[in-house]
């Protein structure tokens, strides 16, 4: 499923958390920058996971001198124009913005979302079809257990889980564990610390993929 995000610049009033996750996107996802003026910039470290993104990016200027609403007038526009672009393709739509758009509510046969950021609309959206995958090594049993108990959300464990397998193909033992530890403080950020720090406490004995073989061993004893 196609992932589209429209993020209406102008009205966040945090600019640079409304971008967080856009590192995470695939070239699967389009991202629409919509700003009028002289918008505040964002920041170096915001810039980094913006050019981490395999996503589809497009900045759009929206001029402000023929009406007030012209920011409502540009989100519409954009949402008709991806619906008429997919047809009857099944994708999914998250408007990131905080400012309350009245038409949003009536497009009920579109997969929309009202985020403020990124990250949280990725939680929400339906996930990729083909990307569930079929649970037939150890450590992916374990990580499913481990995150039932947790209940995180799809969309993070997703992540989480992205991240875990990537740090188990790391050979070095110390980078695995920084990577690791980084990732998931990101993808917890504006949440309870002591959530990321259980999460990462849980998944460690996982990070070594020689585990599996000594856990195994046990098991044929």
């Amino acid at each position: 499923m196609k992932r589209y995000f429209l993020v209406d610049f102008e009205h966040l009033q945090h600019p640079n958390i409304c971008l967080n996750g856009i590192e995470n996107l695939t070239e699967n996802d389009t991202v629409y920058i919509l700003f009028s003026g002289e918008e505040a910039g964002v920041s170096f470290s915001m810039m980094e996971k913006i050019n981490a993104s395999q996503a589809q990016i497009f900045r759009k200027s929206v001029s402000k001198d023929v009406n007030e609403d012209a920011m409502q007038y540009a989100v519409g526009f954009y949402m008709g124009y991806i619906r008429g672009k997919e047809e009857d393709k099944s994708y999914a739509l998250a408007v990131i913005s905080d400012e309350k758009f009245g038409f949003l509510p009536k497009l009920e046969d579109v997969n929309l979302y009202a985020c403020q950021t990124i990250s949280k609309a990725v939680s929400v959206m339906p996930q990729y079809e083909g990307t569930e995958q079929k649970v037939n090594s150890e450590w992916e049993k374990k990580f499913s257990e481990i995150m039932e108990g947790l209940d995180i959300g799809k969309g993070i464990e997703t992540e989480v889980h992205k991240t875990l397998k990537k740090a188990r193909e790391t050979a070095d033992t110390i980078a695995r564990a920084a990577y690791t530890q980084a990732k998931v403080n990101d993808l917890f950020k504006g949440l309870p610390q002591d959530l990321a720090d259980s999460v990462y406490t849980a998944l460690k004995p996982l990070l070594d993929p020689d585990n599996d073989s000594k856990d195994n061993n046990k098991d044929n004893k």
